[in-house]
């Protein structure tokens, strides 16, 4: 593997995901015909897969109930190369579900999450872990309570630890700490920013200038089809979203978060990298399931080629 990142470790959510899309456009308030579907996701889970289908070594840390969801979720994991070894499970609670009510395009119009079983990701269990870190990069959700966000922080700090956090959700991002110093990159959209900064009518560039100010080292800043702005001491880059048809948003933003880390493990810039998980969320969305199977770096470098040539060189076999 290029220099980098010999391997990332992906902390936080695991779930069985559950669509409902919707035969005509959902109404609220009434009985709506669906075509529903069971499959596996959770961010974490969802990161480390794309993670794995792009070729880096990566090992999830998460939790599932002792169940069968539980035991395929961890199975499935498996199959595809993801380590699990520090998945444990709960004898108390359920495997997390998501349930996600889709309009006929694709378009997401509920989301439901049942993710207590996500709190006993707690620091004990972050302490047993650590000493496996070496010299992984780490990416972590806010699905993890706040008080082990808070010890994998301060971990970073101490140990100079490549942290990648994801916002998650606007109430999500309130588990944070105010200072952001140890995250070497921030992956949040606009909502989320504004809520973590309460200041809801801050612009884009302003938003991303002021989770600098507050510690954190690069920051990737989604706003839905006007692309994203990729920051750090630099400046900032603004991105433009790819076109795509869409056929189911779920997992966009996971594969974002995948591509991107990778492009940055194997030393391509912020902005180039940012330009690659644009690539990546464009092919997930065409896609009708969570984590695009075909999903390779050859993909999407040949994916990215016609707008800016190719990120990646490619290697003699």
């Amino acid at each position: 593997m290029e220099p980098g990142a010999s391997r990332i470790v992906c902390i936080g959510g695991a779930a069985v995901d559950r669509k409902y899309r919707g035969m005509a456009t959902i109404r609220p308030g009434t009985s709506n015909p669906v075509v529903s579907e069971r499959s596996f996701g959770g961010v974490a889970r969802n990161v480390a897969e794309n993670i794995a289908r792009l070729g880096i070594p990566v090992s999830l840390v998460s939790i599932v109930g002792d169940d069968d969801n539980g035991r395929a979720l961890v199975q499935d994991l498996n199959r595809i190369g993801v380590d699990t070894r520090s998945v444990a499970l709960s004898d108390s609670q359920a495997t997390a579900e998501y349930v996600a009510v889709l309009q006929p395009d694709g378009e997401l119009a509920v989301g439901l999450a049942d993710m207590a079983v996500l709190d006993g990701i707690t620091p004990a269990l972050l302490h047993q872990i650590r000493p496996d870190f070496g010299s992984a990069w780490i990416f972590a959700d806010c699905n993890l309570p706040s008080a082990t966000l808070h010890e994998l922080i301060a971990a970073a700090r101490q140990q100079a630890l490549m942290l990648a956090l994801d916002a998650v959700s606007t109430p999500k991002v309130a588990r944070l700490p105010q200072d952001l110093s140890g995250i070497g990159v921030f992956f949040l959209n606009l909502d989320e920013a504004r809520a973590y900064l309460d200041r809801p009518e801050i612009p884009p560039e302003a938003a991303a200038q002021a989770l600098l100010a507050l510690g954190a080292e690069q920051v990737i800043l989604t706003l839905g089809s006007k692309g994203l702005i990729a920051a750090d001491p630099s400046g900032i880059v603004t991105i433009d979203a790819i076109k795509a048809e869409i056929v189911d948003a779920t997992g966009a933003g996971d594969a974002l978060i995948a591509a991107t880390l990778v492009a940055l493990s194997r030393d391509a810039s912020l902005a180039d990298a940012a330009r690659l998980g644009t690539v990546a969320a464009a092919l997930t969305v065409e896609s009708q399931v969570s984590v695009r199977p075909d999903l390779s770096l050859a993909l999407l470098d040949s994916t990215l080629s016609p707008r800016s040539g190719p990120m990646f060189e490619r290697k003699p076999s």
